[in-house]
This record gives C-alpha cells, structure tokens and sequence, in this order.
C-alpha cells in the first residue's frame, strides 16, 4: 500500500466535503422538474424483440427509427448528449431495410441480417463514418471518421440503423461527459448529476429511452459507470474479445488493448448476448455464447468493498444493501454463494495504476494534428484552465498531472503491483473458474453532482481493477437509492466467461425489475 495514494484519497475525501457548496452552486441547484414519458409503446421493445416484430412485418422499420427521432429531439434538450445526427441518413436506411423485409424469406433475414431495422446509437470516439471524432478535443474539431470502426462496421452489416454520435468527455480522460466542443451532458434521472463518463452520452440517451443501446468503450469503467449512473446495463467484455479497432483515441502499445474495450450498453439484459456476439464478429467462437447457461449451475462470489483502506470511498449502505439482496436471491433459489476476499484487494488502486503507468505510449491531449510540434507546458495549462483559458479541459489536463505521479512509484515497486496484479488475475481464474461469478460494487456512491467527479477519482478503483486484469464485468440495475437515483452492481467473470455474467445480469433483471424510465 503506497502511503502517497493513501494521503492523496484522504486528501480528496476532505475537499469533497469542502467543496460541496461550490460544486452544488455551480453544478446547478434545482433538477429538471418533470421528464417526458415515453408515449410509443415501440420505445419499451426490447432489441431483439423488436428485430423479429420488424422482420414479421408486424412493425415497420421506418416508424420505429422516426419514433426514436422524436423521442431524441423531445428529450436532447434536458440532456445535451448528442454530438451529431444523421436522420435522414437513418430513415432512408429504413425504409431500405422495410423493402427488403417485403421481398425477403424470414429464414433468409436471421441468418444474414439478424437486427436488420433496429436503431442503434454510438459513442463519438468509436468511429461511424461520415460523423465526427474529435474526442471532444478543440484541435480536432471538424474531424470526421472516414470508415466505421470494427464493432460499429458489424453491427451496420447485422442490419442496424445508427442514428448519431453521442458525446464524451475529452480524449475520454474523464467519469464526466464534458468537453469544449459540445458542453456538459445531464443525467435523465437528475439534471443536477452527471450521466457519468466517458459513455455518458450513451448512458444519458439509453437511460431516458432515446436510444434502445448503444457502443461503448471502457478503459477504467468508462461504459459501467455511465450505466450505473443511469440506471441500464454495460457490458465490459474480455479483453481482446471484440476488436477496438477506429477508435480514438488509441496507443500503439499493445497493452493498451488489455485496458480498452468496446462493448454493448442497453436497457435490456436481453440484448446483451446478441449484441456481444454481433459486435465480436469473428471473435464471438471464443465467447461461446451459444452455449446453454443454467443460473442454478452458478457459484455466487461477492465481497461489499475493496476491504480497509483509509485512502478508499466507503460504499454506500444503500449499494451495499442491493449487493446483499442479490445475494440473498440467488441463495434463496439454491446457489452457492460465498463471501470472498481475493488477496491484495485493498491495493486495487496500485495494482491498476500500475498497469495504466506500464504503457509505453499514451495517448495526449497536447497533440495538434495541425502542428504535431507544438509545444506545451502542463504547468502553464494548468493554470489558463483554472482561469478559464484553456482550449483544453480541466479534467483533461488533471488526468496528466496523475499521471506525472508515476515517479512516486520506484521502478522495483512498480514491477512489485504488476506481479501482485497478475497474482491477483489468477486467482480471480482460478476460483471463479468457468461457473463462478463475482458480485462486487461498481462504483461506491449513485451518480456524482456536476464537477464533483474529481474528488472522487479513488472510487474508480471499483472498476478500474477489471480492466487491468482484462476481465469481463456487466453492470446490472438494481432500482434506486434514497435520493431516487439508479445503483446497481456489476458481475465479474473469468476471461471468455462473458456469458455466466449476462445469465446472472439478466436473472436479476427478472427479479429487480431493470432498467426504469426517469420520472
């Protein structure tokens, strides 16, 4: 346990409190008084139940994309998650796929386009031709993706419909979606509160039913925390299991595709599967996904916390009790459950840094495609973003003072986490197997106020742990807290064991209700 983080989380912890009437003023002080229901019953079918509907001429293509439209253009405004629209794009795809449909063999369609019809959303920095890819950075402004990354290109030839490119915060170095370009995005459930990051435009559409799911991408929680914050389901997947290819940013170090994914977001457990194995493309074999999964044949790990550490945030009494009726669930239906500590859990924040400061090449914010030798000085940065004149995002700029931190971490204490890392890998292998999930907290607290974030960077232990091990974690709703906001879980498995986490995410859809439209 470094002593230097340990201060620093206790450091953090005080100004959260010492900050608490600042950010509450300048966050915003009163919420969106009332959020508009979703009036079409076509926004509450589930993806894969909307294909086949489609398909069987039950519903046309273009009057579910038109009605997403709509409910996009009604709610937008209350979230400012959107980047960019292709519309008239998306409808003449429609009505594309709804003449198809009539001169078509059903049989033919599942076979080869399985979610033909079906509207989709994508993240900014996962690239969708023709739409921007600035990754909210000013000197990217007006870049445009010249060909689909390699999750959204499978996606498009399974038949769906993408509608815009959401918003992220810059170089998605932020668990708030903000940047200079497009502003801030709210959270449907509470405009005072972030939608979370980098997904949070993602996170913010699905949860208020103008998207139906979305890719994501996640380097340190970036797609379970916006889930979490907006009451859906994020699907971090193994590492390597769907490609990352188009997006951006990207590093050239090939570690880096053990910290970033690409993966599913969406309201229903459902879709989960399906979208996986569509976005795996080739790589879907390895999921086995197909496979029958049984819950009853599920050993249940789960622990309430990272186990003491002073420098950590304490989890919420109201997550820890969602955890605790999960568990109960599955033991009240036969399961063997087992509260488990796995060695070196309260250093979860050192082992992770500890990856993430292994990287040869990390991606900056500095760099000027227009004038790649342009020089910068952090220090000097800093200080015009704390004026208010930078081009570049306070966050942005932090998350390169953290990182300098590295020089606090000696070379022999570095190679030390990185052992205990992989020590720590194994033993997750080892005692999940492949029939053990692992329920833990996805991050301690329901969703942060605006600009509350920072203070809070050592709760990003909770996901940022599974990444540096290149484990899959699916978030899962789990209703709402005191303050009504969304919380959840999320469900950790061995690598390639996907499916055990989206069988235990959809069994707790069915018994804690899900996802559930703002009021």
């Amino acid at each position: 346990m470094e002593i230097w983080l340990v201060c620093l989380g206790l450091l953090l912890r005080l100004l959260n409190v010492l900050l608490k009437p600042i950010v509450a003023f300048v966050g915003g002080s009163k919420r969106t008084a009332h959020f508009p229901e979703i009036r079409n019953d076509m926004l509450n079918i589930p993806a894969v139940d909307l294909a086949e509907r489609i398909r069987n001429k039950e519903l046309r293509s273009e009057d579910v994309v038109r009605a997403y439209i709509e409910r996009i253009r009604e709610v937008n405004p209350l979230l400012n998650a959107v980047v960019e629209e292709r519309f008239e794009a998306a409808i003449e795809e429609a009505r594309k796929a709804d003449t198809l449909i009539a001169e078509t063999q059903p049989i033919w369609l599942i076979k080869n386009y399985p979610l033909l019809g079906v509207p989709f959303t994508v993240k900014e920095s996962c690239a969708l031709r023709d739409a921007p890819i600035t990754g909210g950075s000013l000197a990217r402004k007006g870049l445009k993706a010249t060909a689909d990354g390699e999750a959204v290109a499978h996606l498009r030839t399974a038949g769906c419909i993408p509608l815009l490119v959401s918003n992220t915060p810059e170089y998605c170095l932020n668990w708030e979606s903000y940047n200079h370009i497009t502003g801030r995005t709210l959270n449907p459930h509470d405009s005072r509160r972030t939608a979370g990051g980098s997904s949070g435009g993602e996170g913010a559409l699905i949860g208020a039913g103008a998207s139906l799911f979305g890719v994501g991408s996640d380097v340190a929680g970036s797609i379970r925390l916006p889930a979490h914050f907006n009451g859906i389901f994020g699907h971090k997947p193994t590492a390597g299991a769907i490609s990352i290819r188009g997006h951006f940013p990207m590093s050239t170090d090939e570690k880096f595709g053990r910290l970033l994914t690409v993966g599913p977001m969406s309201r229903y457990a459902k879709d989960l599967p399906t979208l996986l194995h569509i976005m795996a493309g080739p790589g879907a074999a390895k999921l086995r996904l197909g496979e029958s999964v049984y819950t009853r044949d599920i050993r249940i790990f789960y622990a309430e916390d990272m186990g003491f550490n002073p420098g950590h945030l304490p989890v919420d009494d109201d997550i820890k009790m969602g955890l605790y009726r999960a568990v109960q669930y599955f033991k009240g239906h036969g399961l063997a459950t087992e509260r488990f500590e796995f060695d070196n859990m309260p250093e979860a924040m050192e082992l992770a840094f500890s990856v993430l400061q292994s990287l040869s090449d990390v991606p900056s914010i500095f760099h000027n495609p227009a004038n790649p030798k342009a020089p910068h000085s952090l220090g000097v940065e800093l200080l015009r973003s704390v004026l208010g004149r930078s081009q570049y995002t306070l966050a942005g700029i932090m998350f390169y003072v953290i990182f300098s931190l590295k020089n606090f971490f000696t070379s022999d204490r570095l190679d030390a986490y990185l052992q205990k890392a992989a020590q720590m890998r194994k033993q997750m292998i080892d005692t999940l197997g492949t029939d053990g999930v692992f329920l833990f907290p996805t991050f301690p607290t329901s969703a942060l106020r605006h600009y509350e974030s920072f203070g809070h960077i050592m709760g990003v232990g909770y996901t940022m742990l599974f990444n540096a091990l290149g484990l899959p974690a699916t978030h899962v709703p789990l209703g709402f807290d005191r303050h009504g906001l969304p919380i959840g879980i999320q469900v950790v498995a061995a690598p390639f064991q996907d499916r055990l986490g989206l069988c235990i995410a959809r069994e707790l859809e069915a018994a804690f209700g899900g996802w559930k439209a703002p009021k």
